[in-house]
C-alpha cells in the first residue's frame, strides 16, 4: 500500500507546516488559534466543510483513523509521531462516514419511523488541498492540546506497547502503511530465542504450562478448549492475549527433559512475554467485535489471511476425542482392512481400538503415559509396534523445520497424535488434540499408493457419508442425495444432501477440502483460496438451489422427481471434514458479505495457483449473479447470510446433539445472534448457556 505511506509523509509535512505557522504550547494558545471560530463546535463543523467531499477520492473518514494509527505506531521509532496521530484522531471524530446527497451534513437525532432518506459516502478531500488541510490541521491541534478527543484505540495501544518492549530488546523493525515489519531472519530469531528459554523448561513440562495456562484462560465444552476472540471491555485497553498456538508448535520441537528445570518459572515467564510481544506486533487480534465490520474488497484478502494467522498463533486443532472411533470408522469403512492389515502390520479397526484406549488415558492437559499401561487394555503389541512410526513423533522430531509463524512447511505436529520418549512412555499433549492427529495418521498411511483420483474420492465420499450418519442418529434420513438438476436457463447443479419436513428444508454441501499450512501460517493468498474453495464455493453452490426455489418454487431433478419450497424455511449448511476454524464461520461470511458482492481476484503471472484463482472468480461471478437474481425476485439482501450455516464434521456432531426435530437443528446451525468469537463450537455454547436462562437468541 504505498498510497498510504504517500499519505504520510505528505501529512508529516502540513503538520509541519502548521506548527511552524502556529505554534500551540499550552490551551491559552489553543483557544488563541480557534478565536476566528465562534464556538469548539462552529470549528467541529468547519472540518466537515474543509475536508468532506463527494468526489471519489478513495479516502474516507476510515483512511484519517488509519493514518493516526499509523503515526501512533511510528512513534515508537521516531519517538515524535505522537502528537500527529493525535491531532488527526481528533479531525477524525469530527468526520461522518455518509453525507447527505447535495453534500451536506446528516443532522444528528433520533432515527424517524419511514423509509429512510437517501445517503452516500462521505469522502475525504486529497491531500493536495493543502490550504484546506492545513486549516484542519490546526484545529486538530488544538483540539489536542485542549484534550477534546484523546487516542482511543486499544489495539493500536496494544501493538505499541509490544513493539516498544521489542524494541528494548534490541530487535530491529520498521513500519510501513500502518503495520510493523520484522525482516523473516528478525523472526526467527526471536523465535529461537522463545526456543531457547523454553528449552531450559523441556517439552513435557512446557507442554503442561501452556495447556494448564490454555484451560484457565478459556472455556472448555464438548471435550475441548474452545479458542475465540476476545475483546477490550467497551473501548477499553487489554493487554494483547497468550499465543497458545504459538507457544505449543515450539514446545513440542523440544527435548522432554529441561536443561535448567530448577530455574524453570524465570525461563517460562521470559518465554510468555516474548511470545506475546512477537504475535501482538503481528496486529493479528481483533480488539473490538467491530474489527471486521466494513470490510471491503480490497482488504479481503488480508482480512482472511489475519484470521487464519490468528487462529494458528492463538488456538490448536482439536474436535472431541470420544468421537474419533465413530469418525474413522464411518469415513474409511471396513472396504481397506484387509489391504491394510498385509501392507502395514494393521488397519482402520486398529487405529479405532488405539483411539479408544487413548481415550481412557488423555486428559484436558498434558499426560505422560508408558506404554506398557496403553497395551493393558488389550492392544496386540506387535501391532502397536507396527502403528508407531505412524501415529507418533520421536521426542524432539514433531515441527522440526518450525522457526517462524510465517514457516508453511513447519507445523508437522498436527500429523501425529504421539510423541515417544526415550523411556517407552509417550507424551498425551491434550485429549482435544488426539481425534484430528489420529485420523490424519491413519489417511496418510491408507493414501501411500493410492492415485490422486482415489484420495479425492475418498475424502468427498468419506465426508459426506459422514454427514449422513450425524442426521441419522436424529433419525433423519435425506430426502434427496446427489440429486442433479438442469433447467436450461434457470441453471444447473446438484444438490449433495436436503433433509426436509413441514417447517424446512436444510440444502447440505459438503466439502473435503482441509485448510493447508499456507493459510494457517499467513501465506499471502492460501487463505482466501482456501476459503473460496470451502465455505464460499458451497455456499454460492447452494445459493443457486435456494434461488431457483424461491423464483421457480420447485427444482426438477433429472430422475423426475421434485423438491418444492412451499414456503419453507430453506438454510444452507456447508459441512467440511476438517476444522477450518474462523474462516468457515458464518459469521465470517456475513461480515465480508458485501466485500464479495464486488470482489474480484487478480494474481501475478508467476503464482503458482492461477488455476484456484481462476475457480474463485468464477465462483464470485456465481455468487453475485444469484444474488442479483434474488434480489430482483423481492428477496433482501441482508437475509442471505443468515441463512448460511457451517461446521465441520466432529462440530456438527456437537451441534447436533440430542436435537428433537429439524427446527431444532435449523435454530441451532443459524441463529441470528452472535456473540463474535469466530469460533462455530463457542457460539453454540454461549447461545445454549442463554437458551437455558430463558433468554430469547
Amino acid at each position: 500500500m504505498q498510497d498510504l505511506d504517500d499519505q504520510v509523509e505528505k501529512l508529516r509535512a502540513i503538520f509541519l507546516n502548521s506548527v511552524t505557522a502556529v505554534p500551540m504550547a499550552d490551551e491559552a494558545a489553543a483557544n488563541a488559534a480557534l478565536k476566528g471560530y465562534q464556538s469548539l463546535q462552529q470549528a467541529s463543523n468547519r472540518l466537515f466543510d474543509l475536508l468532506v467531499v463527494l468526489e471519489n477520492t478513495g479516502q474516507t473518514v476510515g483512511t484519517v483513523r488509519a493514518l493516526a494509527n499509523h503515526f501512533f505506531l511510528a512513534n515508537v521509532l521516531d519517538g515524535v509521531s505522537v502528537p500527529i496521530a493525535e491531532a488527526l484522531n481528533n479531525i477524525a471524530a469530527c468526520l461522518p462516514g455518509i453525507a447527505n446527497p447535495d453534500g451536506t451534513r446528516i443532522p444528528s437525532g433520533p432515527v424517524q419511523p419511514g423509509t429512510p432518506p437517501p445517503q452516500v459516502t462521505a469522502f475525504v478531500r486529497a491531500l493536495d488541498h493543502e490550504s484546506a488541510w492545513l486549516e484542519a490541521m490546526l484545529i486538530g491541534r488544538a483540539f489536542m492540546v485542549l484534550k477534546r478527543f484523546p487516542f482511543s484505540n486499544a489495539r493500536t495501544k496494544a501493538v505499541a506497547d509490544a513493539a516498544t518492549r521489542i524494541k528494548r530488546l534490541g530487535y530491529a523493525f520498521s513500519i510501513h502503511s500502518g503495520r510493523y515489519q520484522i525482516r523473516p531472519d528478525g523472526i526467527e530469531n526471536i523465535v529461537g530465542e522463545i526456543w531457547k528459554c523454553l528449552h531450559r523448561v523441556g517439552c513435557v513440562n512446557a507442554l503442561l504450562n501452556i495447556m494448564r495456562v490454555a484451560l484457565e484462560t478459556n472455556v472448555y465444552a464438548y471435550e475441548q478448549i474452545l479458542f475465540g476472540r476476545k475483546y477490550a471491555g467497551g473501548l477499553g485497553d487489554r493487554a494483547p492475549g497468550l499465543p497458545i498456538g504459538l507457544l505449543y508448535n515450539i514446545a513440542v520441537k523440544l527435548p522432554a527433559q529441561g536443561s535448567n528445570e530448577r530455574n524453570a518459572k524465570s525461563f517460562w515467564d521470559k518465554a510468555v512475554c516474548l511470545a506475546r510481544d512477537l504475535v501482538a506486533m503481528l496486529d493479528l487480534e481483533p480488539y473490538s467485535q467491530f474489527a471486521f465490520l466494513g470490510l471491503d474488497a480490497q482488504a479481503l484478502e488480508d482480512g482472511l489471511r489475519e484470521v487464519a494467522h490468528y487462529d494458528h498463533c492463538f488456538s490448536l486443532r482439536q474436535w472431541h476425542l470420544s468421537f474419533t472411533p465413530q469418525f474413522l470408522t464411518v469415513f474409511f469403512g471396513e472396504g481397506f482392512d484387509a489391504d491394510m492389515k498385509q501392507r502395514l502390520g494393521w488397519n482402520v479397526a486398529d487405529a479405532v481400538q488405539l483411539a479408544q484406549i487413548l481415550k481412557a488415558h488423555a486428559r484436558p492437559g498434558t499426560q505422560v503415559v508408558p506404554i506398557s499401561r496403553l497395551l493393558e487394555t488389550g492392544l496386540d503389541p506387535g501391532v502397536f509396534k507396527s502403528m508407531l512410526p505412524f501415529f507418533a513423533h520421536r521426542e524432539g522430531e514433531a515441527n522440526k523445520n518450525y522457526r517462524s509463524p510465517f514457516g508453511a512447511a513447519g507445523p508437522d505436529v498436527i500429523f501425529k497424535p504421539l510423541i515417544l520418549l526415550k523411556g517407552n512412555s509417550v507424551v498425551l499433549p491434550a485429549a482435544s488434540g488426539l481425534g484430528p492427529a489420529l485420523f490424519e495418521a491413519t489417511f496418510e498411511a491408507w493414501k501411500t499408493n493410492k492415485t490422486d483420483k482415489e484420495i479425492a474420492s475418498l475424502r468427498g465420499d468419506g465426508t459426506e457419508q459422514l454427514a449422513k450418519y450425524l442426521f441419522a442418529r436424529l433419525g433423519l434420513q435425506p430426502s434427496f442425495e446427489n440429486a442433479k438438476y438442469d433447467l436450461g436457463e434457470q441453471g444447473a447443479g446438484e444438490c449433495d444432501l436436503v433433509f426436509e419436513d413441514e417447517e424446512n428444508i436444510i440444502l447440505v454441501e459438503c466439502k473435503a477440502k482441509a485448510l493447508t499450512r499456507g493459510a494457517m501460517t499467513g501465506i499471502q493468498g492460501d487463505a482466501l483460496l482456501d476459503f473460496a474453495g470451502g465455505l464460499f464455493a458451497s455456499q454460492a453452490q447452494a445459493l443457486r438451489h435456494e434461488r431457483i426455489l424461491r423464483s421457480e418454487e420447485a427444482i426438477h431433478f433429472c430422475d423426475g422427481t421434485r423438491l418444492e419450497l412451499r414456503e419453507r424455511h430453506i438454510t444452507r449448511l456447508t459441512v467440511t471434514l476438517l476444522d477450518h476454524g474462523a474462516l468457515q464461520d458464518r459469521w465470517m461470511l456475513r461480515s465480508i458479505y458485501n466485500a464479495l458482492l464486488s470482489a474480484q481476484v487478480t494474481c501475478d503471472p508467476s503464482y503458482t495457483k492461477k488455476k484456484q484463482v481462476k475457480e474463485f472468480n468464477e465462483k464470485l461471478r456465481l455468487f453475485q449473479e444469484e444474488t442479483r437474481l434474488l434480489e430482483a425476485a423481492g428477496q433482501d439482501i441482508n437475509a442471505h447470510p443468515l441463512n448460511a450455516a457451517s461446521a465441520s464434521v466432529a462440530q456438527l456432531d456437537v451441534l447436533l446433539e440430542s436435537a428433537q426435530s429439524l427446527s431444532e437443528v435449523r435454530m441451532r446451525l443459524s441463529s441470528h445472534t452472535t456473540f463474535s468469537t469466530f469460533n462455530v463450537l463457542l457460539e453454540h455454547f454461549h447461545l445454549q448457556k442463554m437458551r437455558s436462562q430463558g433468554q430469547p437468541s
